[in-house]
């Protein structure tokens, strides 16, 4: 899979950069002598390095580079409108000699929506994916704990949408779910040990399992400061046979401050919540400088 990032980063260097501002909005219905196609693709590069030598003070040699690429297509006709989000995003670190994941993540959503009277408002129907390319480790390094479809997530849900201007969103409806784990390996050597699917939910035998309940998602994005923009998204589910305080949730959130037309320094913070997995509250956060490019 580090192979994977290579080719991505050849990707991105051999396109014309230019600086990536964001995602594509809903807005107004175009005329009719305009197509009612928008196509946006960004790609971004970020890392971080430290190299020691003679170092006195000791130190451990590291390298850490994550690719990014989103692709966003957006179809708006009179009262009708479809939005396709797809963003790939994967990443390694090399700690000393020990090489591992950092980021991995494959992500899409598709939303249609049936715009209103007062087009702030629109009924919608979506359906969207969730998994990663790589396999991954437990924190020693010895247990494969997850991998392509293994787990991943799909939503589909029809309900509200409301938005009011155009840097904030909410979206609220009914949604099925389903965890997919498409393998069914024990994670460690002991007789006993659970296998993969039980860390995510399911019973042994089970590979799909299927939820129904209702969602909500939060989404702002704004240049809140000069060249510092704010990216946030909160997302919930609530399994209808639960109680509302065992609802999953995650929490993103980005702050981008914009150095100069290709050079950008990113701080990503993520809480999430599931209590299929784990009862705790789980937290990633990071700092990066990279390279931001758009490519249509």
């Amino acid at each position: 899979m580090f192979k994977l990032t290579i080719a991505l980063l050849t990707i991105l260097f051999f396109v014309s950069p230019e600086y990536a501002e964001g995602g594509i909005e809903w807005g107004d219905a175009p005329p009719d002598s305009v197509s009612p196609w928008t196509l946006e693709w960004r790609g971004g590069l970020n890392g971080s390095q430290a190299s020691y030598r003679n170092w006195e003070q000791g130190g451990v040699n590291t390298l850490a580079v994550t690719a990014q690429t989103n692709f966003d297509a957006l179809y708006r006709k009179e009262k009708w409108g479809y939005k396709l989000d797809m963003g790939l995003r994967y990443g390694q670190a090399s700690i000393g000699d020990d090489l591992r994941k950092t980021e991995d993540e494959i992500k899409i959503r598709n939303t249609v929506r049936y715009f209103l009277e007062d087009e702030r408002w629109s009924v919608l129907a979506g359906v969207n994916f969730l998994s990663q390319f790589d396999i991954g480790k437990d924190r020693d390094q010895v247990n494969t704990v997850s991998k392509f479809l293994a787990p991943a997530y799909v939503t589909e849900t029809l309900g509200i949408s409301f938005q009011p201007n155009d840097y904030f969103t909410m979206e609220f409806g009914a949604t099925a779910k389903q965890t997919i784990v498409l393998d069914d390996r024990q994670i460690g050597d002991e007789p006993d040990a659970p296998n993969i699917r039980q860390r995510y939910g399911l019973s042994p035998d089970q590979s799909v399992r299927n939820e129904l309940g209702f969602s909500i998602r939060l989404e702002f994005d704004r240049e809140i400061l000069d060249n510092i923009r704010y990216v946030s998204s909160l997302e919930t589910f609530s399994n209808a046979s639960r109680n509302p305080d065992r609802s999953d949730f995650t929490f993103n959130n980005e702050l981008i401050g914009r150095i100069n037309d290709y050079l950008n320094t990113t701080f990503r913070f993520t809480m999430l919540y599931n209590d299929d997995v784990s009862d705790k509250l789980q937290l990633r956060q990071s700092l990066t400088v990279g390279l931001s490019f758009r490519l249509i």
